[in-house]
């Protein structure tokens, strides 16, 4: 039974974030023009959107052609054998060889094409043609997961891409390969002509998926700072308001708290943020997959051959909505939180403010007193000075009825007793008055306090 593809071809379809070269090294092992010279294709191909250049390597051809694509940079590239009417006996190493003249790295995406005919019509040849080829590609006898039933302009097209378990760390098994078997060479020209539609098919749905992982990795960064609630902590969340004493408040560890909160937010609106960004990438790339899968489909129609991508429309109308509802729902999760450490920080803000006015209220209060006190003490003292004299320093006539003069320590710790006591007598009348003041103004309404 036939199981091997003639003329089979390999095209990658791969796409990547502009490279900026200002104050940046660019890799080697990374940068696209190391693929181009592997494959002696002129520098005048790069970003040349109206043709695709033809290269001829040993027994390898292929064409290649690399095209801005909104802020990425896009390549289609292929390689074939030149012996395009027997079948490839050694497909494995063909393949191998295609893959290895191929190789990048693309950090949006790859879409790989492996492409060829079959002389026969029996669907399940063409089925285990799609599978010996891929496990060529791989380098792997591990049997693939074939999603079945599509066709394009009459031929078969095999689908082998899962949903990604570790949306973090992404290896090449995560790339989607597709292979084509066509029942015709000549159906092979028909299927290039969409090629360049097949492009932009491609770099629409990698940009959704890397939307996605974008919003997977923010979200993880996010859980990091503990601030997506958890299912295991929800019982134990426990609203807990003491009563706050601004008289004896420490103001700087609320000051640190107020900062740490501060620090806290802007986290928190900038991972907001990026998941809205995330989420409208993803949705207008959503949108332009969706307008260019119909129009592959309407000219297809037009076509010998029937032509059905269920598995393309699958990834519009259920795959890219689940990632869509999933980020929706990552918002939603997030933002309650948001709102609640905003109102947390204006609170720790009005406590500091409160607790700074009631300081300063308190410091002009003491200085108020203080100021009355001494200078009731020195009124005090100036106004008993001639009279100390007067009283202390009066001769004393003691037992023996020998006169003896004033004291002049009498003198100075009378005058200074007397001072003291004047000046916290008016003290405490200050003080007093302060407080009845204070008690009569809280028991005014607020729009009459002033």
């Amino acid at each position: 039974m036939q199981t091997l593809l003639i003329y089979p071809h390999l095209i990658l379809f791969a796409y990547s974030l502009r490279e900026k070269s200002e104050g940046k090294e660019i890799s080697q092992d990374s940068s696209w023009e190391v693929l181009r010279n592997r494959l002696n294709v002129p520098e005048t191909a790069d970003f040349n959107p109206e043709r695709d250049y033809s290269f001829k390597l040993e027994n390898v051809e292929g064409f290649y052609q690399r095209v801005p694509l909104g802020d990425t940079d896009s390549l289609m590239v292929a390689c074939s054998t030149k012996d395009e009417d027997k079948p490839t006996e050694d497909l494995r190493t063909s393949l191998q060889i295609f893959k290895q003249k191929l190789n990048l790295e693309a950090n949006i995406g790859k879409t790989w094409v492996i492409l060829g005919y079959l002389d026969s019509s029996s669907e399940a040849e063409r089925e285990k043609a799609a599978k010996v080829a891929y496990q060529a590609f791989r380098g792997s006898q591990e049997e693939p997961k074939l999603k079945l039933g599509n066709y394009f302009l009459g031929c078969s097209i095999f689908q082998v891409w899962e949903t990604p378990e570790d949306w973090l760390n992404l290896t090449e098994s995560n790339d989607l390969v597709l292979i084509c078997i066509c029942p015709y060479r000549k159906t092979l020209d028909r299927i290039a002509a969409f090629f360049h539609d097949w492009l932009w098919l491609f770099y629409y749905r990698h940009k959704i998926l890397w939307a996605y992982r974008n919003s997977r990795i923010i979200k993880n960064l996010l859980e990091q700072e503990d601030l997506f609630p958890r299912a295991s902590t929800i019982p134990e969340i426990n609203v807990n308001l003491p009563s706050l004493d601004l008289a004896s408040a420490d103001l700087q560890q609320i000051k640190i708290d107020l900062h740490k909160n501060l620090v806290t937010l802007s986290k928190h609106t900038a991972g907001l943020e990026s998941l809205a960004l995330q989420l409208h990438t993803l949705q207008t790339n959503l949108h332009n997959y969706q307008i260019r899968l119909e129009k592959i489909k309407a000219n297809a129609n037009n076509e010998v051959g029937i032509t059905k991508l269920k598995f393309l429309e699958d990834f519009s109308e259920s795959i890219a909505l689940r990632y869509e509802g999933q980020i929706e729902r990552d918002r939603a999760s997030l933002s309650p939180g948001l709102r609640v450490r905003e109102r947390y920080i204006d609170t720790i803000r009005g406590i500091v403010e409160v607790t700074q006015a009631e300081r300063d209220r308190r410091l002009e209060r003491n200085i108020t007193i203080v100021g009355f006190s001494i200078g009731a003490a020195s009124v005090a003292a100036s106004a008993i000075s001639p009279y100390v004299g007067i009283i202390t320093e009066r001769p004393v006539i003691n037992e023996q009825e020998e006169v003896v003069p004033g004291n002049a320590w009498f003198n100075f710790w009378y005058g200074f007793g007397v001072s003291i006591g004047v000046g916290v007598l008016f003290a405490a009348a200050t003080w007093l008055g302060w407080k009845v003041a204070q008690q009569m103004r809280s028991n005014l309404p607020k729009r009459d306090r002033t």
